[in-house]
């Protein structure tokens, strides 16, 4: 949603009024969304955008290829000279400093008023050392810079609920962390990546992956140092594709929902394994709006003798509820409404509550229709290919488990106070109240992004789709009567013929054993 020109300025889009901002993480699914809101419905001076050279791609070119993504389409329709706004400072979180330099450190300094740090990386089987380097060193060093800001307003650290998954009940507050940050990163830095790989399960604990833990460290560090400096902890959930802005169902990483949602749909995923606890999903544009809405809160109630940095959830586990089974039944149905032409196989899946189960049906469903896939493109004179597939479907699956059976009391008091603050004007423009999320209706449209902004399929090849699924379900009822009668006459011939000449000659030797 958007206020035309000559409306009255909100509450929240007068304290970002005329400010400048640092965003990290402008490259990535959340920083991309906000970026765009904030372009959209904020009137800054300037937003200054961290993006890292990659490859043969430099900085600029990079940020380029920002605006081709589908989320810019109203602002380049309706007011693209905002884009005019944004300036591209070439970094990496991964570098001491961000890799910023100095000139643009100063810029940066003399400035800003606004910081949103999105930037981390997700991946959950990153090793301990490079997890240290983007997650912990990267905020440490911004939130050192951040302390040197004299026109600093508010610093929103987007973090996630996650970071405390050693937890079943999880509070908005810091818990203390079993190592500083400080002695985290010394030992990344000091260490081969050898020696801190073979400490790296001792070092993380209890946590899931390196990406929760890392989250967790950081968390600490910025409780203990960062509070001199209006800061805050925006802790989303699960984050799926958006619900409504700027555009719905989008979606352009295949990470959590989206991955197992597509390997289904796909007729790829044949097993999973899973409790049937409430899945805490949070649509993208939810946290894009109450991170800036904290961020509005911060600023407003900033106090250097606070005893804590405020944090707030973005959770549907309490608020809005909705269960495993009701969201893969929800896009089971809704992804074969809107068939892809690229489907694999016929989408049927099961789910399982035991994992002995789930280890011996994967061993036939995938496993094994891999080795007889991969044995006929070798009689082709094909490359085998299919058993490393299902080694990163399985890997996949295996990194998310912890997460698929595990049921989280997440605390939500304060992101409800925050909504309660907040205009009816606010609430409306920037809508972070997940309760107002229909989940049905979401995920009508849910498979349709992703067919959309994941497979790039548009609903032009959708009468193809059908006929291929139509082809598919022809094919797996074949394969179903065929492996039936085949089961049915070799239970016979071991019923009838097997067992009895088994047992006739256990008898003779038991005869003449006697005899």
């Amino acid at each position: 949603m958007e206020l035309g020109p000559q409306a009255e300025l909100t509450d929240i889009q007068r304290f970002y009024k005329n400010t400048t901002v640092f965003l990290t993480g402008a490259t990535g699914f959340i920083g991309k969304l906000l970026l765009e809101k904030i372009l959209r419905s904020l009137e800054v001076n300037k937003v200054f955008i961290l993006v890292r050279g990659k490859k043969d791609l430099s900085a600029s070119k990079r940020a380029q290829d920002i605006w081709e993504s589908p989320v810019f389409d109203i602002i380049k329709r309706t007011k693209n000279e905002v884009l005019n706004k944004v300036v591209v400072l070439e970094g990496d979180c991964a570098l001491p400093n961000l890799g910023l330099s100095t000139e643009d450190r100063q810029t940066i300094i003399k400035e800003v008023n606004v910081v949103f740090h999105c930037a981390a990386t997700v991946r959950f089987d990153e090793p301990l050392s490079k997890a240290t380097m983007i997650n912990v060193r990267a905020t440490k060093d911004l939130v050192e810079l951040a302390k040197k800001m004299p026109k600093l307003k508010t610093f929103v650290y987007v973090g996630t609920a996650f970071s405390n998954s050693n937890r079943s009940e999880i509070k908005e507050k810091v818990y203390p962390s079993t190592i500083s940050a400080e002695k985290l990163i010394a030992t990344c830095e000091n260490l081969d990546e050898e020696c801190v790989r073979d400490i790296t399960k001792t070092l993380v604990g209890t946590w899931p992956n390196t990406y929760t833990f890392t989250k967790q460290v950081v968390e600490d560090y910025l409780n203990r140092e960062a509070k001199s400096i209006p800061i805050c902890i925006c802790r989303p959930t699960v984050v799926v594709s958006t619900a409504d802005e700027p555009v719905s169902a989008f979606v352009d990483n295949v990470f959590t929902l989206a991955g197992f949602v597509l390997l289904n749909a796909m007729g790829i995923c044949r097993i999973s394994y899973y409790k049937n606890t409430n899945l805490d999903i949070v649509p993208a544009d939810y946290v894009v709006n109450q991170c800036i809405a904290v961020g509005w809160q911060t600023g407003e109630t900033f106090n250097k003798q606070k005893n804590e940095i405020p944090v707030y959830h973005m959770s549907s586990g309490l608020d809005n509820p909705i269960s495993q089974d009701e969201v893969y039944g929800l896009c089971d149905y809704h992804a074969r409404q809107c068939p892809t032409p690229q489907l694999f196989a016929f989408p049927l899946y099961f789910r399982t509550t035991c994992k002995y189960n789930y280890l011996l049906l994967r061993f036939f469903f995938h496993t094994m229709v891999a080795f007889f896939i991969d044995l006929l493109l070798i009689i082709q004179g094909k490359p085998a290919i299919y058993k490393e597939r299902v080694k990163k479907l399985h890997n996949f699956q295996e990194a998310y488990e912890f997460f698929t059976v595990t049921d989280f009391f997440i605390h939500t008091e304060n992101a409800n106070k925050l909504l309660k603050k907040m205009s009816f004007r606010d609430r409306e423009l920037f809508n972070c109240d997940i309760a107002t999320v229909n989940w049905e209706s979401y995920f009508v449209k849910y498979p349709r992004g992703l067919r959309f902004y994941i497979l790039k399929e548009s609903m032009e090849t959708l009468p193809a789709g059908k006929r291929h699924i139509d082809y598919l379900r022809r094919v797996l009822t074949i394969i179903l009567v065929i492996t039936t009668v085949v089961i049915y006459c070799l239970g016979k011939i071991f019923l009838f013929r097997v067992v009895p000449l088994v047992g006739g000659v256990v008898l003779s030797f038991l005869r003449n054993s006697v005899c």
